[in-house]
C-alpha cells in the first residue's frame, strides 16, 4: 500500500480533526500509529483535536519516548519494554492528564513506579540495588 494511503486511512479513522497534510509532517507512520494507540483506548484520555496535536508533536520528538520506543523495537517488541504513558505526579496523588504531567516509561518501569512521584521513583532507581536480593 502506498505510504500516502496509510496516512489517508489514518486521518479517516481518527476521532480527531487532523488533516492528511498535518499527519504527513511525521515521517514514521508506525511511530505515529503507536502514539495514537496509546491515547485512544477507553476513556482514560479525553482529548480535543488541539490537545491530540500537541500530544503528537511533544512525544513524536521526545528523547525519552524515542529511547523507550527504539529499545522496544530493538528487543523484538518485548512486552516488558513496551513504552507506556506514565503520570509524573500519579493520578492517585492528585496528578492530572495534562501534557506536562505525562511521560513515557517502559511497561516494566511504569508498573514498578506505581503511585510514586517522579522524585520518589528517582530515589528508588538510584538505590535499586538496595531493594534487590
Amino acid at each position: 500500500m502506498p505510504k500516502i494511503s496509510l496516512y489517508k486511512n489514518m486521518a479517516a479513522h481518527l476521532r480527531f480533526d487532523v488533516s492528511v497534510e498535518w499527519l504527513l509532517l511525521f515521517e514514521d507512520i508506525e511511530k505515529l500509529k503507536f502514539l495514537n494507540r496509546c491515547v485512544r483506548r477507553g476513556d482514560r484520555f479525553v482529548l480535543t483535536s488541539e490537545e491530540y496535536k500537541a500530544y503528537i508533536v511533544r512525544f513524536y520528538h521526545d528523547d525519552q519516548f524515542n529511547s523507550a520506543y527504539g529499545g522496544w523495537l530493538k528487543s523484538g517488541k518485548d512486552k516488558w519494554k513496551r513504552p507506556t504513558i506514565d503520570h509524573i505526579n500519579p493520578r492517585a496523588n492528585g496528578g492530572c492528564n495534562m501534557l506536562n504531567n505525562l511521560q513515557f516509561l517502559t511497561w516494566f518501569e511504569n508498573r514498578a513506579k506505581c503511585d510514586m512521584t517522579q522524585k520518589e521513583w528517582d530515589v528508588v532507581k538510584h538505590n535499586i540495588k538496595d531493594y534487590l536480593i
